[in-house]
């Protein structure tokens, strides 16, 4: 009877340490996937920044497509995605020759945590001039967007409630020599783009006269009736 309660006793104990190690395994996985996901995201992005801050044009737009998670296998479940923040910064300083400024902007994938959130992924590109970033947050009591900057430091969040943050508006234009990077969100809902008022009430749509280049902007979108 005591061999028996022990034979049964010794099989516990095996399928339980088999049980952790695959939990550990899978969680060691998905950890890694994760790293790997986020980090194939924030460089597509940054590349896309840096072939913009590269261009010899005086004056470049593109738009920018973030996904509103990340997904580290084909399902769809949550538990294998990442909810996040693309968090974008401009760093400046000095180096060792002739005393001029090295400016950098530091891209990092991070979770949606207020207080110390976890980098899961960076990247950095190199910088000429002066960089002015926008985000927006939805007002329930104008049914309208809110726009704040120009800042140096910004956190695009794609899941925050009514979010416009899927969809980057980047802008770099030469003035007297000078480079001047903007980013703004923007989506396209309904045949608008959301940011067209702030673009007009900042000025932006007559100071940049590329962004007259982009199909339906500023056109109003168009009402079909049916007789």
């Amino acid at each position: 009877m005591i061999e028996f309660a022990l034979s049964k006793l010794n099989l516990l104990i095996f399928v339980t340490a088999v049980a952790a190690i695959v939990v550990f395994f899978m969680g060691a996985v998905n950890s890694n996937m994760k790293i790997r996901q986020s980090y194939e995201l924030v460089y597509k992005v940054g590349k896309e920044l840096s072939a913009g801050i590269e261009s010899n044009s005086y004056c470049t737009v593109k738009f920018i497509t973030l996904p509103q998670k990340i997904y580290t296998n084909s399902g769809n479940s949550d538990a294998f995605t990442i909810k996040y923040k693309l968090n974008i910064s401009s760093n400046v300083s000095p180096t060792q020759e002739h005393d001029s400024l090295k400016k950098k902007l530091v891209l990092a994938i991070i979770d949606r945590k207020t207080n110390n959130p976890k980098i899961y992924a960076a990247y950095d590109i190199d910088y000429e001039g002066e960089v002015r970033f926008y985000d927006a947050n939805y007002n329930v009591a104008t049914a309208n967007y809110d726009f704040n900057g120009p800042q140096e430091i910004v956190n695009y969040d794609p899941l925050k409630t009514k979010s416009i943050d899927t969809t980057l508006l980047f802008i770099k234009e030469i003035k007297n020599g000078k480079s001047i990077i903007y980013l703004i969100p923007c989506v396209r809902r309904n045949d608008l783009y959301q940011c067209k008022g702030f673009l007009e009430d900042s000025g932006l749509k007559e100071s940049v006269m590329c962004l007259d280049a982009i199909p339906d902007l500023f056109r109003e979108p168009q009402i079909t009736t049916v007789n």
